[in-house]
């Protein structure tokens, strides 16, 4: 008998023990798909390469997998990230010395050193490399100018690694916004020996990676259209990485994103036009405003070949005879508003009114239908033609569609003889047409880097990798240059000179078609918290998580 009583009472500490397990695996399963984030993206990855980088969605990649020395808070402003310290001035500020993290660490665990900023900095400002933005180093680290325009040997950019931890850098100027720039793809360091082992793959797929941010990059060949940000357990500050996985997927169309947000398989995402308003009083809806600037770039020529959209007044009329408002008003309704310039409002002040750069240099380029006529006809007697057919390149996303429809009615409508054949691509390719300036008209525009116009104005200076327009004026070129270099110790006259460019790019030249500042409406799980999407500067998802 008490033998059959112990084996009783062993078989019931058997199956507490179970039932404790089996509770305890639940709570495991349970607060693992807490931390396990599902978000939406615009469109296909192009690429990963922080020096070759020259779009949005690959920016926003990469600032979840790669870190600079400064990374933005959670306030937006630059925290010490890959530098362990404030940097020692010397030179009067020209020379800064940082110590790096010794716990940095890329994410197959060897250190991240001085000698990966020297690396990839100097591949940055190489013009074999064709850095789209490469011109931020220019005029503001030593000897950017020279190596860009190919006067100079990239060896000798103002950035040493003085030994494994110390980096020394070399400014042609002490520079306000430096710090801004440290937070972008463009200074963030890469691993020599790990690119050079995989040659012609690197960055190609998430197998020919490794990083040193929250975040490392799996299940991504260059064509997936998801994707996932899996914790890297080797990043210096992973106690603060709260979610273990971020699931992305591409939704291009609104519909589809409500339909997977409304079953639970996304937690957030963007809504415009109708949806706005149908879902407006939703407590999971959001509304803000950003720094994007969206605009038609036109085409005027490259390789010494002139395309009709070289003249002035046919410039002048395509950006005269949008009606603006309509369009934030009917298609986006989320919180975008017209914008008849480059530079956005509400995010860049003078630095001794305090006065909003925007509202400073007005209106450039208004809606107004009857100049936009004169100005057609005069440009049409000027080229010799009596019509004029052009064709608009877009995205594929439902609101691009939505907008460029819009543009090609009034477009049509407004400037008789005018044929708009609209052509609808992926975002990857349009992303392309873009850098090969292999368009006539393209929907594009910049949503910055850092609170300051010259993140905006930097993209149109002459023979600039990031200038993809033809557009070329030596003036302009000089305000830009001594924004970054010579003024940048004189706060008053450097404003100055990037509002008088700003009217140079547009007012006289027009080599846009200035749209509207990008607003942003959109729903969002009350469990998701503390996603960060700045006005200026990429999304940082290093503290999302659910609770």
């Amino acid at each position: 008998m008490r033998k059959k009583m112990l084996g009783i009472l062993m078989l019931l500490v058997l199956i507490l023990l179970a039932a404790c397990q089996s509770k305890d695996a639940t709570k495991d399963t349970e607060k693992k798909e807490s931390n396990t984030i599902n978000i939406m993206e615009t469109g296909e990855i192009p690429g990963v390469n922080p020096t070759t980088a020259d779009n949005s969605v690959s920016f926003r990649a990469i600032n979840q997998i790669y870190e600079g020395l400064y990374r933005l808070d959670k306030d937006g402003k630059p925290a010490l990230a890959m530098a362990a310290a404030e940097p020692e001035e010397q030179n009067g500020g020209k020379t800064l010395i940082f110590k790096i993290r010794e716990d940095a660490k890329w994410s197959n665990g060897t250190p991240v050193t001085a000698a990966d900023f020297e690396y990839a900095w100097k591949k940055v400002v190489d013009p074999k490399s064709a850095a789209a933005y490469g011109p931020q180093m220019e005029e503001i680290v030593k000897n950017a100018t020279p190596i860009l325009n190919g006067k100079m040997d990239p060896d000798q950019l103002g950035v040493k690694a003085l030994d494994d931890k110390t980096l020394q850098v070399d400014l042609e100027n002490p520079v306000p916004i430096f710090k801004d720039l440290l937070t972008t793809g463009t200074f963030f360091p890469q691993n020599q020996a790990f690119i050079e082992s995989q040659g012609d793959r690197y960055a190609l797929s998430s197998e020919n990676l490794i990083s040193n941010g929250p975040f490392k990059l799996e299940n991504w060949d260059g064509t997936k259209k998801n994707w996932n940000y899996v914790k890297n357990n080797k990043y210096w500050d992973k106690k603060n990485v709260k979610a273990n996985k971020i699931n992305v997927q591409v939704v291009k169309d609104t519909n589809q994103a409500l339909n997977l947000y409304t079953t639970g398989k996304l937690d957030r995402i963007e809504l415009d036009g109708e949806f706005v308003s149908k879902y407006k009083d939703d407590s999971d809806f959001n509304k803000e405003f950003t720094g994007n600037s969206i605009y038609l770039k036109m085409n005027q020529g490259k390789d010494g070949q002139k395309t009709d959209l070289a003249n002035i007044h046919i410039r002048r009329a395509l950006a005269m005879a949008i009606d603006k408002q309509s369009m934030v008003e009917r298609l986006l309704a989320n919180g975008s508003a017209v914008l008849n310039g480059n530079v956005p409002a509400k995010i860049m002040f003078d630095p001794k009114t305090n006065e909003d750069f925007r509202k400073q240099n007005g209106n450039l380029l208004n809606y107004n239908p009857t100049e936009a006529k004169k100005n057609w006809e005069l440009g049409l007697k000027e080229i010799g033609k009596s019509d004029l057919t052009v064709v608009l390149t877009a995205g594929d996303s439902s609101l691009e569609k939505q907008q460029t429809e819009f543009m090609q009615d009034q477009l049509q409508k407004n400037l008789p003889g005018l044929t708009i054949n609209v052509k609808t691509v992926t975002q990857k390719a349009s992303f392309v047409a873009d850098v090969s300036q292999d368009y006539e008209m393209l929907l594009g525009g910049w949503s910055g880097d850092y609170s300051d116009p010259l993140t905006y104005l930097n993209l149109f200076l002459t023979d600039s990798p990031g200038n993809h327009t033809g557009f070329s004026n030596a003036k302009y070129d000089e305000l830009v240059l001594g924004a970054k270099g010579k003024l940048s110790n004189n706060p008053e006259k450097r404003w100055e000179a990037l509002l008088e460019a700003e009217q140079i790019l547009l007012k006289d030249n027009a080599t846009l078609v200035p749209l509207y500042q990008g607003g942003r409406a959109y729903l969002q799980k009350p469990a998701l918290q503390d996603y960060f999407a700045y006005p200026i500067g990429s999304e940082n998802y290093k503290w999302i998580a659910k609770k």
